[in-house]
């Protein structure tokens, strides 16, 4: 017969269950009896002694203070494991309210989404440079510019001064524009455009040769590095290296190296780069023109280089001021002040002229960050709305969580928590929404011309998850401040808190969602119709049937008699510039010898070209054809005042002096046309006779089948000239296409601004549906009593309709002074009328009466017994 076990004191067994419920719980009560268990077991020989409790306690004790560390872990997971369980119960409860918010967040959080992707794209420029953030270039500022805007360019003799005089700077390295021409390959004309470098590019930049030797790649003159793109055009999978490219007019070059694919976007923008030291000898044979000593021309040449010693840069700043003042004096025709950039602030920065490639002007990143702004205040609005709205029937869950021992900061802990797994449900729909507006986006015209490159990574995918989250944050803490601010007693009863019930914080919500829905439904309007009208309206030349033809460097005047043989070819005429595109070409000219030489707009035309455009001779004649050289020129009303000759009649027959001495004689004046963009004024214009400069042969057609038209002009073209393509553009399409730029903008906000009335109509939609819910007896009694359906309606509607006519009038006056603000710019403008605040009013007006008008006819339908049964 076992002996029978000693058992322990009832004090102690009484102390031991206090202990285990005190300090450890009951999570850990099980697994502690069972090592109390274990622990008899291994020491059943001392159970009589007292010292045996004693050492019970103290490993109860030891025990104790491990899992106390283990329980503070614990007790957070299954706090929010219970906040998320209970979070999950309340959207079952309240499904439409639910679908609502994760509607309305996910369709915001994809065009959110698409702005981040393009946000990171742009913010991307150059990362892949280990020295991004202490290589510098220089820009310059000048006096001599019409607009007040920085050119990325400086003079060439600029980088020989930092390059070989001033100590403190590492691998300086210039860029010369000049690298451009025609390679002949297999019959057809290949263009080529690039830059000329010095040898240490590879040592500031980190591209990559796939072919050739770094070190040597760029030494000797005219050697050449090709982009890979560039490389396989012309040799395909042959090695290019060692072999010659013969440039039109530059000569031959040998390729010594091909670049390899970039790691990363680059702001600068070449399709090869040819060695510096051919510079000077080209210079020498007036192949180029000489810039290497001239400090007066500032637009060809960029400068870069490293910093010795870090960001200290004040010594090389007075260096700059100082040969500032050097080489501009008093006696110099225009100041130039110099200044350095940092090669990670070019792009996205400050809008600057004649970049080395794309620059995206930071302004632009701000546009795409306040537009996600604006979208996520919407949404956020909304779910505040809607949380809100519910704020009843929370308030008695409040109520009794408070009695049950919760504390506020548990509530507010508990209702940002739902907020955040709304936001993360909408993530994953928002995600798949994002991909099928991708493939939407970069279709457009301004996708293409900005080369955005919309990939999600891992990155981007872990800055939508902080984007999320942030979002569930931000729109959750106003209902959770507002609801766990709730007294049990009051919120037991179903009443509000006082204060916020008198903030009307539900109604201020809805107003502000949809003055923004106002706002940006006018905006968009507004950018339609100012673009629309820009294409459509009288530029003061003609466009139909006129045909632009790229001459590609051949003869005009050859090409122009195989045209003059075609039937269907009512004119041709030649030129250098399309107007109203926004290039323009700019002369020195003055009046008399001692006048100072001014900039002034010209195109070069001949003597058909005011015919074939219909332009309107006010006075004077056109010219002579056929003149040996320039010696005429047509002016258009604006250079007449420009110059002061007091009238059209008196400016015929003046004289006028060109930047290179030559005298031309003022033979006609034109009516004034708009020759540039249409946000600019009509400005001073010079005409003139120059045929040497045309680039573009303007045919217009008779009319009939203008198909069979360009069919035919192309197999003249194909034999007139073989190795180019034929190309051309309809005069107007080639506009309308220029300013169809701006379509995209009123694409994008025209989206945004359905969205964001969408996400207005949803807020609607929910509060309404509450409210209404919430005065169903009182509609019930109201129908008992004999009122008729109609009142109902109206009375159910009526204090939502007050908020549109506020938000409309709220909404109507921002946007009247902020797109003032934008339409000034313009030199040609339409005005903003009421019809467009019609519109808006009309738009915001309807949702409001569908949503609100579905809700209240639904419960007058409810029959008042079913209402009133429980009462």
């Amino acid at each position: 017969m076992d002996e029978q076990q000693p058992q322990p004191p009832k004090w102690a067994v009484r102390f031991f269950s206090w202990y285990c419920r005190n300090e450890l719980r009951e999570p850990i009560l099980g697994d502690l009896e069972e090592r109390y268990a274990s622990y008899l077991e291994q020491h059943s020989k001392l159970r009589a002694n007292w010292y045996y409790w004693m050492d019970v306690f103290r490993f109860i004790n030891r025990f104790t203070l491990k899992r106390k560390a283990s329980s503070s872990q614990l007790i957070p997971q299954l706090m929010l494991k219970n906040y998320a369980i209970v979070a999950f119960r309340n959207f079952a409860r309240n499904k439409t309210f639910t679908g609502i918010n994760i509607i309305g967040l996910s369709v915001s959080m994809a065009v959110c989404l698409l702005l981040i992707l393009m946000i990171n794209d742009q913010m991307s420029y150059d990362d892949f440079h280990a020295n991004r953030d202490n290589t510098y270039r220089v820009y310059h500022k000048s006096d001599d510019m019409e607009l007040d805007l920085p050119l990325a360019t400086t003079p060439l003799p600029l980088g020989e001064k930092l390059k070989y005089d001033f100590t403190g700077l590492k691998d300086v390295v210039r860029f010369r524009r000049g690298v451009q021409g025609e390679i002949i390959d297999n019959g057809k004309a290949i263009g080529i455009n690039g830059l000329f470098t010095d040898p240490e590019f590879f040592d500031l930049f980190d591209f990559e040769l796939r072919l050739g030797n770094k070190e040597s790649a760029l030494t000797a003159p005219y050697s050449i590095v090709l982009k890979s793109e560039i490389a396989e055009k012309l040799f395909q999978d042959e090695n290019p290296l060692g072999k010659t490219l013969d440039i039109e007019e530059l000569g031959q070059f040998t390729i010594t190296g091909v670049l390899d694919q970039f790691p990363g976007k680059s702001h600068m923008s070449f399709e090869a780069l040819a060695s510096f030291s051919t510079v000077r000898g080209l210079e020498q044979q007036e192949v180029l023109t000489p810039l290497l000593n001239d400090w007066s021309k500032t637009s060809s040449a960029w400068v870069y280089f490293r910093m010795e010693g870090g960001d200290e840069t004040d010594a090389l700043k007075n260096y700059l001021t100082q040969l500032a003042q050097e080489n501009y004096d008093e006696t110099s025709e225009f100041r130039v002040d110099f200044y350095l950039q940092k090669m990670a602030d070019i792009t996205p920065g400050p809008l600057m002229g004649n970049q080395i490639g794309q620059a995206m002007p930071f302004f632009f990143v701000y546009g795409l960050v306040l537009l996600a702004f604006l979208i996520m205040v919407c949404s956020a609005f909304n779910y505040a709305n809607l949380t809100m709205a519910r704020a009843l029937t929370r308030f008695k869950e409040v109520g009794i969580r408070k009695v049950m021992g919760s504390t506020r900061p548990q509530l507010i802990v508990q209702f940002v928590v739902e907020a955040i797994i709304v936001c993360l449900l909408s993530l994953a729909l928002a995600i798949g929404l994002l991909m099928l507006l991708i493939p939407a986006f970069e279709a457009l015209t301004l996708s293409s011309l900005l080369s955005w490159k919309l990939e999600p990574n891992a990155e981007v995918y872990f800055q939508f998850l902080l984007f999320s989250l942030g979002t569930g944050l931000i729109t959750g803490i106003l209902p959770a401040l507002y609801l766990s601010a709730a007294q049990p007693i009051r919120a037991l009863k179903g009443d509000r808190i006082p204060k916020l019930s008198r903030l009307n914080m539900r109604k201020s919500l809805i107003v502000v969602q949809l003055v923004i829905s106002i706002v940006l439904i006018t905006s968009s309007a507004l950018v339609y119709r100012q673009i629309k009208f820009m294409v459509e309206k009288d530029y003061g030349f003609a466009q139909d049937n006129i045909v632009n033809i790229d001459l590609q460097g051949q003869d005009y005047a050859l090409f122009r008699a195989e045209l003059d043989e075609l039937s269907f070819v009512s004119a041709v005429s030649g030129t250098n510039n399309i107007p109203s595109i926004g290039r323009h070409f700019n002369e020195k000219v003055k009046h008399l010898p001692t006048d100072e030489a001014i900039d002034y707009n010209y195109f070069a035309v001949d003597e058909d070209y005011i015919d074939n455009l219909e332009l309107k001779l006010i006075a004077g004649r056109n010219f002579t054809p056929n003149q040996p050289e320039e010696r005429e020129i047509i002016l258009n009303e604006a250079a007449v005042e420009s110059f002061g000759f007091g009238s059209i009649e008196n400016a015929i027959g003046q004289n006028l002096i060109l930047e290179d001495s030559t005298t031309v004689n003022v033979v006609g004046v034109v009516q004034d046309y708009n020759f540039m963009m249409l946000y600019m004024e009509i400005k001073p214009l010079l005409l003139r006779y120059y045929p040497e400069d045309f680039s573009i042969a303007q045919v217009k057609l008779s009319g009939g089948n203008n198909i069979e038209s360009i069919i035919t002009l192309e197999e003249v073209w194909d034999t007139f000239d073989p190795n180019h393509d034929f190309e051309y553009k309809y005069f107007n399409e080639e506009i309308a296409e220029f300013y169809g730029f701006f379509y995209d903008i009123v694409y994008i906000i025209g989206l945004i601004s359905i969205l964001s009335a969408s996400i207005a109509a949803m807020g609607l939609f929910g509060i309404a549906t509450y409210s209404i819910q919430t005065r169903l007896k009182e509609v019930g009694i109201r129908k008992i009593l004999g009122a008729s359906s109609s009142s109902i309606v109206y009375m159910l509607g009526k204090g939502f309709m007050i908020l549109i006519l506020i938000s409309s009038v709220i909404g109507g006056a921002l946007s009247y002074f902020g797109n003032q603000a934008w339409l000034d710019l313009f030199a040609y403008r339409v005005n903003f009328g009421l019809d467009v605040l019609g519109i808006a009013f009309l738009f915001i007006s309807v949702i409001g009466a569908l949503t609100i008008g579905f809700q209240a006819l639904r419960a007058t339908a409810t029959n008042p017994s079913e209402i009133l049964r429980n009462e």
